[in-house]
């Protein structure tokens, strides 16, 4: 009987011990999965290359992707209109000119930009930095 009871005691404060153990967890990976929601941002970066202005309809249209409609931003009533650092109108705006700025989604189809960038010239983008290797 002691040959039978030991083995049988031993085994049940293991098995005893890993449904305690496994509780317990439990309740740790349900606070996890109570953070609350990440905000979505408000205002939207764009850029590129402007492809048509149209002063009538406060327009600015950008390249897009092989296969993909051209980006259409409708300028807001209190946009923020910039030609090289200055301060400029939409008339001042001409095709093949860069842009960059930041825009909000009205609908699935609309868009209204906010701030709008234009270059003369292609801006240099900043090159990351070459890995060094450690040996």
């Amino acid at each position: 009987m002691k040959k039978i009871f030991v083995p049988l005691l031993s085994a049940a404060i293991v098995f005893g011990g890993l449904f305690v153990e496994t509780s317990a967890f439990a309740d740790d990976k349900k606070a996890d999965k109570e953070k609350p929601a990440k905000k979505k941002r408000e205002f939207l970066p764009f850029r590129g290359k402007i492809k048509a202005v149209d002063a009538e309809k406060n327009t600015i249209s950008l390249n897009a992707a092989k296969g993909k409609p051209d980006r259409v931003f409708t300028l807001a009533k209190e946009a923020k209109l910039t030609l090289d650092g200055k301060e400029a109108k939409l008339a001042d705006i001409k095709e093949g000119m860069y842009v960059g700025g930041s825009y909000k989604r009205i609908s699935k189809t609309e868009t209204e930009a906010r701030t709008v960038n234009v270059k003369t010239k292609r801006p240099e983008r900043k090159k990351k930095p070459a890995k060094k290797k450690t040996e």
